[in-house]
């Protein structure tokens, strides 16, 4: 059912009906950012398989010219496993035997999951405030992400997976943010019109200049102040009065 109310101004509204929020960075953050060569070391070090390489600086090349492969192969939205930049990566090493490639590209693999999972945390303020938000709204998730499962693991270990009506990941649809089809998608699953959505993330792009073209509103997440957009929060306890003045404009 669509709700419409009259605004103060005399003309009318249409009341938000979900809150879509991007995962990494918004509501799951990391105790530190990683660089590029931080998601290979997380891969290799400690995972019982390092002596396969001269040193890391061999796996990391080899890293590297996987990624790079990767990118090549794939359109700049399309989205593609992480299982497949370990698998490249371990196929470009020449002393590892074929029969042996499958497992060790499992154990790196694994290893790297469980040393990124360890990493991810939410806040508590933020559990209060989509705790919160729940009560008045539908919350959904829409998101980038290159492991399969992975985003529903992390909000399931904190405790915040049953405050979302479904999850929209890269990895399942196969293309990235901000290719607009994913967003459509979204749409679709929440059986509402852009009007009836406000869109949160950090990402300037991703999560707030293409949903708005969409015809969502939307509001960035700005904790370090970066932008000086009118529809910007600096912390999740802003995003209650926000999302309320936003929806009655």
């Amino acid at each position: 059912m669509i709700i419409i109310a009259a605004s103060k101004a005399g003309g009318f509204f249409m009341q938000p009906k979900y809150i879509f929020f991007d995962c990494m960075e918004t509501i799951v953050d990391l105790y530190e950012l990683p660089s590029r060569s931080d998601y290979a070391a997380w891969a290799y070090y400690n995972s019982g398989v390092e002596d396969l390489w001269s040193d890391f600086d061999e796996f990391l090349s080899h890293y590297i010219k996987a990624r790079e492969n990767l990118f090549r192969k794939y359109a700049s939205e399309n989205e593609y496993d992480f299982y497949e930049r370990i698998k490249l990566t371990v196929d470009y090493n020449d002393k590892i035997e074929e029969k042996n490639k499958r497992g060790i590209t499992q154990k790196l693999y694994q290893h790297y999951w469980i040393t990124y999972r360890s990493k991810c945390y939410i806040e508590s303020g933020k559990k209060e405030a989509l705790e919160e938000l729940s009560k008045t709204y539908r919350l959904a998730i829409v998101s980038n992400f290159k492991m399969k499962g992975g985003i529903e693991e992390l909000l399931t270990r904190a405790g915040v997976r049953n405050l979302f009506d479904f999850l929209l990941i890269s990895i399942d649809y196969g293309w990235l943010k901000p290719y607009k089809g994913i967003y459509q998608e979204a749409m679709i699953q929440a059986v509402c019109l852009p009007e009836e959505i406000i869109f949160v993330g950090d990402d300037y792009e991703n999560d707030y200049m293409t949903p708005r073209s969409l015809g969502m509103k939307a509001i960035l997440y700005d904790p370090r102040n970066h932008y000086s957009e009118e529809n910007s929060v600096t912390q999740f306890s802003m995003l209650k009065n926000k999302i309320e003045n936003i929806a009655s404009e």
